[in-house]
């Protein structure tokens, strides 16, 4: 019996490491195609990207979003084009949850929430012309948050954390694309 539950608790903590929940302005073009590409994308690393289940005309977050933010390792949430009731409320429900969370704002809009110094929370300002900082920030926060240190250049990483890591990567690099090619018309 003791062998199934280790087995059982091995499982869920490693679908547990596995799961992001990534939220999103809904009026924001870019952060909603952002977080679509990277639930693709996931997929095919062992990855599981959740995101929002949202009913038109309603902000107050529902079951399923719940449901999901429950069963995510950590809580990352677009803020490049400023905030919304929708993003406020799934915030808020994770902060209740104790979830670490990756705020990411866009250094050129400066808009914050007020996290009351939350060690849990990560606000990131980004520019977008060197996002390498603002990655290095998260790993690092990533890291500590699932039971991991800072890495020294002579330790195997973690595959969980890194493949995390790599795909708030590649969603810096969507969102730098967006940005600059914004800033280009």
């Amino acid at each position: 019996m003791e062998i199934f539950f280790a087995i059982f608790v091995s499982c869920n903590l490693r679908l547990m490491t596995n799961n992001i929940f990534i939220t999103y302005s809904p009026i924001s073009q870019a952060e909603e195609s952002t977080a679509l590409r990277l639930q693709t994308i996931s997929n095919l690393y062992g990855l599981s990207v959740a995101l929002p289940y949202r009913q038109l005309n309603n902000t107050s977050i529902n079951f399923e979003t719940k449901n999901r933010i429950d069963n995510s390792t950590f809580v990352v949430a677009f803020c490049v084009e400023g905030l919304t009731e929708f993003v406020k409320a799934e915030l808020d429900y994770a902060i209740s949850k104790k979830k670490p969370i990756i705020v990411i704002y866009d250094v050129a809009q400066g808009e914050t929430l007020n996290f009351n110094s939350n060690a849990n929370i990560n606000e990131v300002f980004v520019d977008f012309n060197k996002t390498d900082e603002a990655l290095h920030n998260i790993a690092d926060f990533i890291r500590s948050k699932i039971g991991l240190t800072k890495i020294k250049p002579t330790q195997k990483p973690n595959n969980e954390s890194g493949l995390g890591v790599a795909l708030l990567g590649i969603g810096l690099g969507l969102l730098a694309a967006w940005a600059l090619s914004k800033e280009n018309k």
